[in-house]
């Protein structure tokens, strides 16, 4: 593949890939989240208490111990909340320090649950479980909010995977259906160059982008003459919030045709270190975001029942999108309709749609 190939954003789809990636990481996008999740739970405990009253607690499908689960998984959420409110940005990486990756766990397993019972591989006593409905919706409400931010910024499993934002056309969709203000602020191109090379370990958190530089020399290098690379550079792909003391990750190049995983250099933009000062940015007062759907402004084509829309390992994706492993939110795959699904692991898994309904919708009115 010839780096003249790869298919390279625009100036006008920077800033907006810029802007897109503070939002999904800000404070005000995961208090949001918290929000929606802590409703989901507060259905739970209302299904509880009155399964309870009514002498169920033996008979439904919501019993105490699935509450508790929900409670300890909401701790982790509103733990990675306050420690975000402080500036701690490892909430979003995949070690001990993860508490929204620990909190995804629930959100995880109750889809996949919901997905069984829609197969009839499981059932569900509705008749001695309150609240059933309410908690079903609840959970696609939390969904929806958590796959719109949490795909693009979380830290995956395996660290692999190649960086989590390819710049192809699922990206571009998506930028066109997203709300941006009238007026982008202008991509940060810092006089003091911080590179890190993929494989080593990224010096802060913050948005990075790909860059075209030589790998250095190892003579050079054991001789202590490493050159840095010099400005202008050349683009290798989309830029990336990358978390510090990770590994720097491979980039998925895209080409009309092709992709492939490459390494790559990447270039500090902006060095997240927001909140630390105990200030939230006013910009944050104006992000608006597309999950979860408003019913009245859904596109037609979107099921009546409002359901997650499930396939599995091997099987044709029946919509272009973003889709995830439901039993891992952290791992997800960029598709077209009619594309199979890959296995996961070297294992049969079940994927779901996440966020494509409003993208197709916009592409749609294109």
């Amino acid at each position: 593949m010839n780096i003249q190939d790869i298919m390279l954003p625009s100036e006008k789809e920077r800033r907006q890939i810029f802007h897109y990636l503070k939002k999904i990481s800000s404070l005000t996008a995961w208090q949001r989240i918290f929000e929606f999740y802590q409703a989901w739970v507060n259905v739970a405990e209302s299904s509880v208490r009155e399964a309870d009253t009514r002498g169920w607690g033996k008979m439904t499908s919501l019993p105490y111990s699935d509450y508790t689960f929900l409670l300890k998984s909401l701790a982790h959420c509103e733990e990675g909340v306050r420690r975000l409110r402080l500036g701690d940005k490892r909430v979003f990486k995949f070690d001990a320090n993860g508490e929204f990756a620990m909190a995804a766990r629930a959100t995880g397993h109750y889809s996949q649950l919901l997905y069984r019972l829609e197969i009839g591989e499981n059932r569900i006593n509705e008749e001695y479980t309150p609240l059933w409905s309410e908690f079903s919706s609840a959970l696609l409400t939390v969904s929806q909010a958590w796959g719109e931010c949490g795909v693009n910024i979380l830290e995956p499993r395996y660290q692999d995977e190649p960086a989590l934002l390819p710049y192809n056309d699922w990206l571009r969709t998506l930028l066109k259906a997203s709300p941006f203000p009238d007026v982008l602020e202008p991509v940060p191109d810092p006089q003091d160059n911080l590179l890190v090379r993929t494989g080593s370990l990224v010096p802060c958190s913050g948005i990075w982008e790909p860059i075209d530089a030589p790998k250095p020399s190892m003579i050079m290098t054991l001789l202590g003459k490493t050159e840095t690379p010099l400005p202008p550079f050349t683009l290798m792909g989309c830029m990336n919030y990358l978390h510090g003391a990770s590994p720097a990750p491979t980039i998925c190049a895209c080409t009309k045709d092709d992709e492939i995983d490459l390494a790559t250099t990447w270039r500090l933009l902006w060095r997240d270190d927001r909140y630390i000062d105990g200030l939230i940015p006013e910009e944050e007062r104006y992000y608006r975001f597309n999950q979860p759907e408003v019913k009245h402004s859904a596109p037609q084509n979107v099921s009546e029942k409002d359901q997650i829309t499930w396939t599995e390992s091997g099987t044709a994706a029946p919509k272009t999108g973003r889709w995830l492993v439901e039993s891992d939110m952290t791992a997800s795959i960029e598709l077209k309709a009619g594309e199979l699904l890959p296995l996961h692991q070297g294992r049969m898994v079940r994927w779901v749609l996440a966020g494509a309904t409003i993208w197709q919708w916009d592409s749609d009115q294109d």
